[in-house]
């Protein structure tokens, strides 16, 4: 075997032009499929973490009710039993307790309805690094009896930093809701719709809020990998009483998911496109090379030269193309995308509001998972197996006294 691989090798450069060009349309094939690819997942990555950090985390756990009918009156108390098992599991990076409701917020001459959320400051800031938006005031406090707005809200109520603001809602079982709070900062979300419309407290106070002392309407938990979903969810679940569910961001936002899933087809028609071009390039190829040494196989058939070992010869040819366009196209991807994957390529002007309008946070983000680099290897490595079939025909058939004259 090794007798072929060495004559195989020296056969690849008696065409250098050939091999080259060939090489060159797989690694240009491997490159573009990772660059595609990788955007692409990049920027579901990126819509996905900013919805799973500033709103519904990648896992919640509710009362049963609260999904179709959310409102304080399907509230429940987290057990110690389940907060230990949040707390001991490995794969679980933070977790905290909220209060979801809503409010018409008012400064006496104009009012907007609000999206309340009581949050435990200090865990809500290690889920999402929210103090990092505050670009007006100060982060609120454990423990804090103020507020945090967003920006275009607070632009839309008339007012800043250190004013008082009312909020009358309804809480549990139809008790009245009413509250004056000083305004502790204000918040500047890359995703405007909650700028205009999300309000913070400490979760004790929203519980005094709302009526219902003790009781959440839900846990948010992020995880380090979103691999990781289903492991952690099946770890929970024996723990969750009769009356709570456990969901993930995918059961939270349907509306993504889909948007996720049409893109991700629309994604594997072009670059099926892109490797059916691969593929009958890499096949002409292939046929310009059996036909221009069609002599030159009929004379080794012909001193004694066994078909077998021809083919055995040849395929080992053409596994080398592919093999050198497929290790070059990722050993120069590799490394622009890793790039690229730690510093985001900032969006500005008219495109940014663009990005903003959609609610996506202004950047085109790239992913560099596993998956991204061997799918398109393999993919290639599976086109020259099926290419290999027309070489095993044409030895196969090959007659020896029409190669020697031709």
């Amino acid at each position: 075997m090794l007798k072929y691989i060495k004559i195989a090798w020296r056969n690849l450069w008696r065409n250098t032009r050939r091999t080259l060009i060939t090489s060159a349309s797989v690694f240009f094939g491997v490159f573009f499929a990772v660059m595609m690819t990788s955007i692409q997942k990049g920027s579901f990555e990126n819509m996905i973490s900013n919805m799973a950090k500033f709103y519904c985390g990648y896992i919640q756990i509710q009362e049963v009710d609260f999904k179709e009918s959310p409102g304080v009156n399907h509230s429940f108390e987290l057990s110690d039993h389940l907060q230990n098992a949040i707390n001991n599991n490995p794969f679980i990076t933070s977790s905290t307790s909220r209060v979801e409701t809503f409010a018409l917020a008012s400064n006496y001459d104009h009012s907007y309805p609000t999206l309340v959320l009581g949050i435990q400051p200090e865990k809500e800031n290690q889920k999402s690094g929210l103090s990092k938006y505050v670009k007006d005031g100060s982060y609120l406090l454990d423990g804090s009896k103020d507020l945090l707005i967003g920006k275009i809200l607070a632009q839309n109520l008339n007012i800043d930093v250190g004013d008082s603001l009312i909020l009358l809602g309804q809480g549990y079982h139809g008790i009245s809701a009413v509250g004056i709070y000083k305004i502790a900062g204000l918040l500047d979300f890359p995703l405007p719709d909650l700028s205009k419309q999300i309000i913070y407290m400490d979760l004790a106070v929203a519980q005094d809020f709302a009526s219902i002392p003790g009781k959440i309407t839900s846990n948010v938990i992020m995880v380090e990998n979103t691999d990781m979903i289903n492991k952690v969810i099946s770890d929970i679940q024996p723990y969750i009483k009769d009356n709570n569910a456990i969901y993930s961001w995918q059961d939270l936002m349907p509306e993504l998911l889909n948007l996720i899933e049409g893109k991700q087809s629309s994604g594997v028609m072009i670059k099926t496109l892109l490797f059916m071009i691969i593929g009958f390039g890499v096949w002409s190829t292939i046929m310009m090379m059996m036909h221009e040494r069609r002599r030159e196989l009929g004379v080794m058939v012909a001193i004694g030269f066994k078909k077998g070992r021809l083919l055995t010869m040849m395929l080992i040819e053409s596994a080398f193309i592919g093999i050198i366009g497929i290790v070059s196209g990722l050993i120069v991807s590799y490394p622009i995308f890793w790039y690229l994957f730690k510093n985001p390529i900032a969006v500005t002007g008219e495109m940014a509001e663009t990005y903003k309008s959609m609610g996506f946070e202004p950047k085109i983000a790239f992913s560099v998972s596993p998956e991204i680099f061997y799918n398109p290897a393999i993919t290639i490595m599976i086109i020259f197996m099926l290419v290999s079939l027309y070489q095993i025909y044409y030895i196969a058939k090959l007659d020896v006294i029409k190669s020697l004259k031709s």
